[in-house]
């Protein structure tokens, strides 16, 4: 196991963090993720880990200078220690996403920051390279589940990005299953919609959907939100939050039977069937910071 030291993810309220761990962080949008994605690799630089990112939605060069600033003392330094790729170079680099193409680039990016001499590997990677359908997209989350066995053993912090603007439901829930825990809303979440590696199913590979029909699914989903009661979108927001049916009523001030009514309620409106998809769409809506 690595060293047990409490670390800082730099990011304004978020709590100290331990090696060995595996993030997805959601958001909304390109402001609220650099508001995450700078703040955890200049908090690298100043604690002198290597740094990664991993990153389409910004040009490189664009993130190394913001990160490392003018040049002056210490830059050459803080530069050796920031490495940024564009992600589909990196997930794609043999023209597919395969599991063990990337299990090797992560391993060598380890090793190659042990033999450097840094005591920890701090990486970060933006996700929207997988939205278009590349050739091994379904194996995506076969990877994201295998990668908590490999990081508990390694020197290592991994954040993977995911804009909730950008993603949809059925891959959100994937999200959810495959990571142990949540950053959202700069506070983080032991994920209770975690599956373990051993236990984790791939879901049936699925089309990728047309722009028109993410419309329509989204204004599905708005009609169906709206019809929401005051009481059923409150306990729609503790469902996002990871909070129990038990939480719920203690914060609520209602019986777990008012809980339990009020989630079969949300359940037959939204035409889901299980927690994790409730909490996804509440996600996406913003419920979770209610």
């Amino acid at each position: 196991m690595p060293g047990t030291d409490d670390l800082s993810l730099g990011i304004p309220g978020v709590g100290p963090v331990r090696p060995g761990t595996h993030f997805c962080a959601l958001y909304s949008g390109p402001a609220e993720r650099d508001r995450l994605l700078f703040p955890f690799l200049e908090e690298g630089l100043r604690h002198g880990d290597k740094c990664l990112c991993l990153i389409d939605d910004v040009e490189p060069a664009l993130v190394r200078d913001r990160v490392l600033g003018q040049p002056g003392p210490g830059y050459a330094e803080r530069s050796a220690q920031l490495d940024v790729e564009r992600a589909s170079d990196v997930y794609l680099r043999s023209g597919e996403f395969t599991v063990a193409d990337m299990t090797d680039f992560l391993s060598e990016s380890v090793d190659s920051a042990m033999e450097d001499e840094f005591d920890l590997l701090r990486a970060a990677g933006e996700m929207s390279w997988v939205l278009p359908g590349p050739p091994g997209r379904d194996e995506l989350f076969s990877y994201e589940s295998g990668l908590n066995h490999l990081v508990e053993e390694v020197p290592a912090i991994l954040i993977c990005l995911f804009d909730l603007q950008k993603f949809g439901a059925d891959m959100l829930v994937e999200v959810l299953r495959t990571h142990p825990k949540v950053l959202l809303d700069r506070t983080v979440i032991d994920n209770p919609h975690y599956v373990p590696p051993q236990r984790y199913r791939r879901p049936a590979p699925t089309p990728t959907p047309t722009a028109r029909e993410v419309e329509v699914d989204r204004e599905r989903m708005d009609a169906r939100w709206h019809s929401l009661t005051g009481a059923e979108l409150r306990v729609a927001s503790c469902v996002a939050r990871g909070m129990t049916n038990r939480a719920i009523a203690e914060e609520l001030i209602v019986s777990r039977h008012t809980v339990d009514a009020h989630l079969k309620h949300v359940f037959v409106k939204l035409e889901i069937h299980s927690r994790v998809e409730l909490a996804v769409q509440a996600m996406q809506r913003g419920l979770a910071r209610a």
